[in-house]
């Protein structure tokens, strides 16, 4: 009787360990329609659908305010591919400016980021990448030295686009998940002695 309860015990404290207070979640967009354009050729130039085209990215949040609505304010962490739209550093300048997000509802946000180099007259160059949740993500090229100036690529997000979102499994799940099969494996081991 008290094994049961010590068991029971350990197996409580396992299931409230694992409410940790930060959550992640993995998320993608699939299919975009891409257009081209440049200061030479200034109305976009559409191409073909791209079902198999992705962006995805993953962030970190805590529900401070414990409404059910990650915010801006509560997001510790947040990328797009491999790059980090919170901590920017050298020639990069990037900025997560909008995000709002509800379990089961709509992931909502908008992030910038842009790369600089040289000096304007002497070969300057950059790079900027403005990603919405809402339209699609957009890149532009601008430079000092091309006789065709600024040009961009964008990939907007149309009704066959497809978003999907998961969320991050925890250590503590996993710990969880060890204890149980252990667990089972251990009663069935026993079950077979007597």
């Amino acid at each position: 009787m008290i094994k049961k309860m010590i068991c029971g015990l350990a197996l409580m404290g396992c299931a409230l360990s694992s409410q940790a207070a930060v959550q992640g979640f993995d998320w993608s967009y699939t299919g975009f329609l891409p257009s081209y354009w440049s200061e030479v050729q200034p109305q976009p130039v559409y191409g073909s659908y791209d079902p198999g085209y992705m962006l995805k990215g993953r962030f970190f949040a805590e529900d401070r305010d414990l409404n059910g609505v990650f915010s801006i304010q509560e997001i510790t962490s947040f990328t797009i591919g491999n790059q980090s739209f919170m901590n920017c550093t050298g020639a990069r300048e990037c900025k997560l400016r909008d995000f709002s997000y509800t379990p089961g509802g709509a992931l909502n946000f908008y992030a910038f980021d842009s790369v600089e180099y040289g000096t304007y007259g002497s070969g300057w160059s950059r790079t900027s990448t403005s990603y919405s949740s809402r339209g699609g993500f957009d890149t532009t090229y601008e430079n000092d030295w091309s006789w065709s100036g600024e040009s961009g690529i964008a990939h907007e997000i149309t009704p066959q686009t497809k978003f999907a979102i998961s969320p991050v499994p925890e250590p503590q799940t996993w710990l969880m998940l060890g204890a149980g099969i252990a667990l089972l494996g251990a009663a069935k081991r026993r079950s077979r002695k007597a």
